[in-house]
This record gives C-alpha cells, structure tokens and sequence, in this order.
C-alpha cells in the first residue's frame, strides 16, 4: 500500500520540468508570438497564458483528464484510445500534434522504468486494439490515476505544467528574470483552479478549443527564419 507522504514524492516527481520527456524543446507556438513581437513583456505573456488556460488547456487537456479517469474506473481501452484520439484531433497544428505524441511516448516508457509495479496492460490494449496516440495528456492522466492522485490535484497539476513550460520558454526568448517568472507562476496558480472548477462538471465529451490566433501561430513556427524550439 502505497503511504501519503511517498504518493505525494511520487507526484511532485512527475511535475518536475527537468523530467527527461523532451518538454523543454518545444514553446507550443509562443516562440512565433515572440519572433513577430506580438509578446514582448511580463505582462503580455501573462495575457497569452491565461487565454490558454480559459480556451485551450482548460477544456482539452482537463476534460481529457477527466476522460481517463473514466476511462481507468472502468477498464474499457477502447473509451481511453478514444478520448486520447480526440485530443489528438484537436491540436490543429502539426507540431504541436507531434510534439504531444512524442512527449506522451516519452512519459510512458519512462513510467515504464520507474513504477515497475504500475499496470499498463490497458494503455498498451488502447494502443494495439484501438490506434491510440498515447499523447502527453492521456499518459500523465493514466500514470496520476494509477499513483491514487484525485481528479481535481490531477488536472491542475497538468495545467501547472502547462503553464511551466510557457514560462520556462518564454526565459530564453523574452529579456525576464527567474524571479519575474516564478511570481508569474504564482499568480497563475489561482486562475488553474478557477478555470477548473468552471467546467469541472462538464462531460468530457464536451472537451474544445477556441484558441484559434494559437493555432495560426503555432501554424507558422515551422516557417520562422531561426528557431530555438521545435514547436
């Protein structure tokens, strides 16, 4: 049985943004908001993630989450293959499509080594009887359920990660320091659990996106004249 103390280590673990799973090559398209000047403070990038939190992040990746969760409750491969595909779906763009897919890859062979325990015949039955992408979503969710994390701690963790990495990137492409980023962080943490409990409830059937200026940018990363990040 599995004390509170060692499952909390186990997820604080799994936030870590030095987690080897790739994460730290990839901007998820605020590198081309930088290039054209379109984000070129503190403030403008707080306005930038909050938009991905209430558009994007908010109701993809945590009705996804509560998809999984389902998905878990009732062992059935073929509801987690198809909540992990839709998420697949909606990421418009190509990189970020890839960049989700590789990282998820990442995080499932890495859980693979470090809980040797944890049981993964339903994931690799999504994948070989239902196409399933194995994205970064599906593979945290399905890790967090396992490790008895509440649905609430997991989709704000994973939108905590989200909002990270955004700032980790926006260190080397904007002129802000590590203090600037971490208050940014902090302020942020209010807006995950209110973005949250707003569609807390919904169906996980009803997970969507909005976040179209996103999209086109994120669209044009792969054409920028010099880039420090894949996506």
């Amino acid at each position: 049985m599995m004390q509170s103390g060692t499952k909390l280590l186990r997820y604080v673990q799994l936030l870590d943004s030095a987690l080897p799973i790739g994460g730290f090559s990839h901007s998820f398209g605020l590198e081309a908001y930088t290039h054209d000047g379109t984000i070129r403070t503190i403030t403008e990038l707080e306005q930038f993630i909050r938009s991905q939190l209430h558009s994007s992040l908010i109701r993809i990746d945590g009705l996804a989450i509560k998809g999984v969760y389902q998905a878990m409750e009732e062992q059935d491969s073929a509801l987690l293959a198809l909540y992990d595909k839709r998420v697949h779906a909606q990421r418009t763009p190509r990189e970020i499509r890839e960049s989700g897919h590789k990282m998820g890859k990442r995080l499932l062979k890495l859980a693979r080594s470090l809980y040797p325990w944890m049981d993964f015949l339903l994931i690799d039955e999504a994948v070989q009887a239902h196409g399933a992408y194995c994205g970064i979503t599906t593979i945290h969710g399905y890790i967090l359920y396992q490790l008895k994390i509440g649905l609430d701690e997991a989709v704000t963790g994973h939108l905590y990660t989200s909002v990270n990495a955004y700032v980790n990137s926006a260190l080397r492409l904007l002129p802000i320091g590590q203090t600037e980023a971490q208050m940014l962080i902090q302020k942020l943490l209010d807006d995950i659990e209110s973005e949250w409990i707003r569609i807390r409830d919904d169906d996980p059937e009803d997970m969507h996106s909005f976040g179209i200026a996103q999209e086109i940018y994120a669209m044009r990363h792969e054409n920028l004249p010099a880039r420090l990040f894949m996506s």
